[in-house]
């Protein structure tokens, strides 16, 4: 994997902050409120743009050696890049099958799974995704309301 330098990063920064911005111009504000749906997404959006310029600027001091990209320690190392590639598989996963499985059970799976990819102990990482995987669907669910995918299997959560 090629190791970015500050000035490569906060350049995609700034550049995924104009993106946010130009995707969530269009949504519209919530009625009889001052903000809407992009009122996020467009903050969001211009801290990623003020944090990438300042991640230029401050790299601009050492400019010749910030152009030159190189293979990051990490990848050199086989069960750490095998982990990382384990990551990209069980986000894909997610993506794939949450909508079909539910999103207790598969966020469930996939927390589990990161876990025990990354040599987390058996215990920790069953206690740990459980926990995490209800505090973030009751807190998504009936706190910020945002309907995430569910199944009939565990409709006795409510």
């Amino acid at each position: 994997m090629i190791k970015l330098s500050e000035l490569h990063l906060g350049f995609l920064t700034a550049l995924g902050g104009m993106i946010l911005l130009f995707a969530s111009a269009n949504f519209g504000a919530l009625p009889g409120q001052d903000y809407g749906a992009g009122t996020m997404p467009r903050l969001i959006g211009w801290c990623a743009i003020l944090l990438g310029c300042f991640m230029v600027a401050t790299s601009l001091k050492n400019l010749p050696e910030m152009l030159r990209p190189h293979l990051a320690d990490w990848v050199r190392k086989p069960r750490l890049a095998i982990a990382a590639l384990g990551c990209i598989a069980v986000i894909a996963c997610y993506i794939l099958f949450a909508e079909t499985v539910g999103f207790i059970p598969m966020s469930f799976i996939s927390l589990l799974a990161l876990m025990l990819l990354l040599r987390t102990s058996l215990v920790t990482a069953v206690l740990a995704s459980l926990a995490t995987t209800l505090v973030v669907y009751y807190g998504f669910s009936r706190l910020l309301m945002v309907p995430l995918p569910r199944t009939e299997f565990l409709s006795f959560l409510g």
